[in-house]
């Protein structure tokens, strides 16, 4: 086979069932990332495959990246034993379960860490967390001027485009002076800023998708952020309906590198491991 171009293989390239991971994965990110998790599941008879976003302003910016992703998957051929999701990646993660089952012979698992569903609210919020990243690169006036304009985008915008297409303004006029001072040229600034566009662009097309329904037969492990995935739901007066739901004692941002999160992961693809 050659190797896929909207994912990336994290182990057992060659093993005889896959298995998909959803996530937005940055450099520099503080949390645990499937890379890690992967690395404990080598035993299993399963290649890892973790989605790449598509990068903002290249291809089709309408087509459906979940048929994007899943095209790949079946020119592979081998059937998919489980989908992993993560944060909003278990939104796709939901989407992906749901049309892999019409189109093999067994559903696969579905296993989602903290799921998030995408909104204005989660929009806004992922920016105050890269504004955040960013902090010791600003002055306190910049962060301040930041912070102030998109909160007024968030009040303004309820359309998720509209509210992306000035969050991510409000990110290049903050970031500009930061590049500057460290002296980076235009291509690396332009691929920085590339990068938070995919990402704002990945959590619009999530807004688009219910995953509610798939969430009702997956299987979810909850960290112990009291706002982070289902936790925050309730926080927030949302009560989700899931198939089974496994709390841990481990915060979000250490949940996909947590050894007893894996062991439990492990457990679960594979019974006969257990003891």
């Amino acid at each position: 086979m050659t190797d896929p171009q909207t994912w990336r293989v994290l182990g057992n390239a060659d093993a005889h069932e896959l298995v998909l991971a959803v996530d937005f994965d940055a450099t520099g990110r503080a949390e645990g990332r499937f890379t890690d998790l992967a690395q404990g599941l080598g035993g299993l008879p399963c290649s890892i495959w973790e989605t790449i976003p598509q990068e903002a302003g290249t291809g089709d910016d309408d087509a459906d990246p979940v048929e994007r992703w899943l095209a790949e998957v079946a020119a592979d051929g081998r059937p998919v034993r489980a989908v992993f999701g993560f944060c909003v990646g278990g939104v796709y993660a939901a989407a992906i379960a749901q049309r892999l089952a019409a189109r093999q012979e067994q559903a696969p698992a579905l296993l989602l860490f903290d799921p998030e569903q995408s909104g204005p609210l989660t929009l806004y919020s992922q920016f105050h967390k890269v504004l955040d990243s960013m902090s010791a690169l600003l002055r306190p006036e910049e962060s301040g001027q930041a912070a102030a304009e998109a909160r007024r985008a968030h009040e303004q915008h309820t359309p998720m485009a509209a509210l992306g297409a000035e969050l991510l303004d409000v990110y290049r006029r903050t970031a500009k002076p930061a590049f500057d001072r460290l002296e980076l040229d235009d291509k690396r600034t332009q691929e920085i800023t590339a990068v938070f566009a995919s990402f704002v662009g990945y959590l619009i097309a999530a807004a688009e998708i219910d995953p509610l329904p798939a969430w009702r037969e997956a299987v979810v492990v909850t960290s112990s952020s009291p706002t982070s995935g289902l936790n925050g739901s309730r926080a927030a007066g949302q009560d989700i309906a899931v198939g089974r739901e496994l709390r841990v004692d481990v915060p979000h941002v250490d949940l996909l590198r947590d050894p007893g999160v894996t062991r439990t992961v492990t457990e679960l693809l594979d019974p006969g491991s257990r003891g």
